[in-house]
């Protein structure tokens, strides 16, 4: 997840479009097989069947061998204990993204809707911005972005994810997408500013292609123009280095306005805390706690659906089930200890509530690799991941740099330090061969442009110093730095290369000339188009460190293993009956890492398996 943020959660999302404006399961020593304990054998009393979920009891799985204990024991809730009892056809734990689309959809279908949401209060639940990946709307259409081939843009995702996926989840996401989105957008009054051309410019600026024009080719992947972003109105002074936006987008604000005041009932201040299940293991229904600490009984009479989000703010989820990360860290000296205790930075609040409901009623959560939205290391500077020559700690370049995909994990195996972007007066045409992959420089706004020939401008006389400018490759608007110089050597010396590495640096660069003279990189692949010389003054340098670790930044994006409507799979990867997963709680999306042909996926395919699942539960 451009970035929807949650005033409560903090969550953050980012990236956008080239041109629009708002436009049986086996136990395995050393964890290597993912699993949670099922409850499929053992049952709380049956008298107590409905007010208490079924403990996990069929022994350790997978990474609980090595003595995990992240999933901890279920509440153990009796009917005595219970305030109140609320009957609805649907439960929703989770009033976000994936919970708020869910119930958009169910409510349009007739079904009765209870969202179990933590945030105290509509106003504290109440987003900023945010982005909605997506394909053939007809917003988008409107726009002249659409037309597009659905099966190849499936099939792009799941080469991304290299195989690890589950491609009918997948193909439910790109294939209805685009009614997704033109169903939030119904609940939009036309008269309001929000659908307005002002708001949502078409941006064809700086030579970006328009909608015709896609998908692009670049570093072996493709990627389309999806993205359609909303945010308040532009305000280029940055507080604390970050630009702000002065308002409060509405469009997902009057979505949830709009499901509270229909079929949906909205349960402010209430969190879900374990499942109730009956004699077979169905899931029967939530209970949850309000603010006063009473506990709540929510009865599904078609299903519950866990859209709680991923389980980022809990480190020892984090460190027990993100296996890369545990091992980029200990590597680097950091011990579990160090992690969990230590002052991580996490966006949300998410602490995977839903994961563990689901596996303490027998659910599993997919296997490794789980992958995190950690899009760190890398250079970039203000240009995000476009395809500018990159050179690491030692001065020698390292990858294929127009493969947005690979830049993060190629990136972290190269040797602790510098990693160094470089480029010359011809910045602004590397700038517009990127692809649109989430971190490119792929915002609508043309203002975001504006300012980076503006602040660019500038850098050349802030010297040895510097100069931030702000960036086209997230919301946030970041100041990254930028040096430059007339000769080289200068501007790679300000980046913090030694003396020692800096020929190095220019025999790389230099060789680097000789492929782009050829139009022919037969060193690492990359594009022709993009093999553009470092030959005109001034040159610049943005550099950033590879520490070699990783964090979960930004959410966790492994959930639990579903079949193709999103029911939770049990044991011998059995459908539990009345247990359905959607957002960051549903896996089988990403494979490897956050890797999208078009920015904004995370909450757009959040918000429409929301939306088919809430289809799918209504019409049972």
């Amino acid at each position: 997840m451009g970035l929807l943020e949650n005033a409560g959660a903090g969550m953050d999302r980012r990236s956008f479009l080239k041109g629009v404006g708002i436009t049986g399961v086996a136990a395995m020593a050393g964890g290597a097989l993912a699993g949670c304990a099922s409850g499929a054998d053992t049952k709380a009393d049956a008298a107590d069947a409905d007010a208490t979920a079924a403990a996990g009891s069929t022994g350790p799985i997978g990474y609980m061998d090595d003595g995990y204990d992240w999933l901890g024991e279920p509440p153990t809730i009796s009917d005595d204990e219970i305030v109140d009892t609320v009957e609805v056809d649907i439960v929703v734990c989770g009033g976000g993204h994936a919970g708020s689309g869910c119930a958009m959809m169910a409510n349009k279908c007739g079904a009765t809707v209870a969202v179990i949401e933590k945030a105290a209060s509509m106003d504290a639940h109440k987003y900023i911005g945010g982005e909605f990946g997506n394909f053939n709307s007809k917003f988008l259409e409107s726009r002249g972005f659409g037309g597009y081939d659905l099966g190849a843009i499936t099939r792009e995702f799941c080469v991304r994810g290299a195989g690890r996926v589950n491609p009918s989840l997948l193909a439910k996401y790109v294939e209805n997408s685009g009614p997704a989105l033109d169903l939030m957008l119904e609940s939009i009054p036309e008269d309001d500013e929000i659908l307005t051309e002002e708001q949502m410019p078409v941006h064809v600026a700086y030579g970006h292609p328009t909608g015709a024009d896609y998908p692009i080719y670049s570093g072996g992947y493709y990627t389309w123009a999806g993205d359609t972003q909303f945010w308040g109105p532009y305000n280029d002074q940055p507080v604390d280095g970050v630009a702000s936006f002065s308002t409060i987008t509405k469009a997902w604000n009057y979505t949830i306005e709009k499901i509270t005041k229909e079929n949906a009932t909205w349960y402010w201040g209430h969190e879900a805390l374990v499942l109730t299940q009956d004699g077979d293991g169905s899931v029967t229904g939530v209970i949850a706690k309000n603010v006063d600490g009473d506990y709540v009984k929510f009865v599904a009479k078609k299903g519950v659906v866990l859209t709680t989000g991923g389980f980022e703010a809990n480190r020892e989820m984090c460190w027990d089930l993100i296996t890369e990360l545990a091992e980029w860290n200990e590597r680097s000296g950091i011990t579990k200890s160090d992690y969990v205790d230590g002052d991580a930075f996490s966006m949300t609040t998410n602490d995977g509530a839903g994961h563990k409901m689901g596996c303490w009623a027998g659910g599993f959560i997919e296997a490794d690799p789980r992958s995190t939205m950690d899009m760190g290391g890398g250079g970039g500077g203000p240009w995000g991941h476009s395809p500018f020559l990159l050179l690491n700690a030692d001065g020698k370049r390292f990858m294929n740099e127009a493969s947005a995909v690979q830049m993060s994990p190629v990136s972290r195996r190269q040797p602790i330090g510098i990693i160094c972007t470089v480029t010359d007066s011809k910045w602004l045409q590397t700038v517009q061969h990127a692809s649109v992959d989430h971190g490119c420089p792929n915002y609508t706004r043309p203002q975001y442009y504006d300012d980076l020939v503006t602040d660019m401008a500038a850098v050349v006389d802030a010297g040895a110093e510097g100069a931030g400018v702000r960036s086209a490759c997230i919301t946030e608007r970041n100041l990254a730095t930028v040096y430059g110089a007339q000769d080289l050597e200068t501007a790679l010396r300000y980046a913090g290369y030694s003396d020692d590495v800096i020929p190095t640096c220019i025999e790389e660069i230099n060789k680097y000339n000789e492929l782009c003279y050829a139009q022919k990189d037969t060193q690492f692949g990359k594009d022709a188009d993009c093999m553009i010389p470092i030959d005109e003054p001034p040159y610049y340098t943005s550099p950033s460190m590879n520490s070699a670790t990783q964090t979960s930044v930004m959410v966790t994006l492994c959930g639990l293993d579903t079949d193709e409507n999103m029911n939770v799979l049990g044991q011998n990867r059995t459908p539990i009956k009345g247990l359905y997963a959607a957002g960051n709680c549903l896996g089988g999306r990403w494979g490897n890492n956050y890797s999208t042909p078009t920015g904004g996926a995370s909450i757009g395919m959040a918000i429409t398996h929301g939306y088919v699942v809430g289809q799918y539960l209504a019409e049972l």
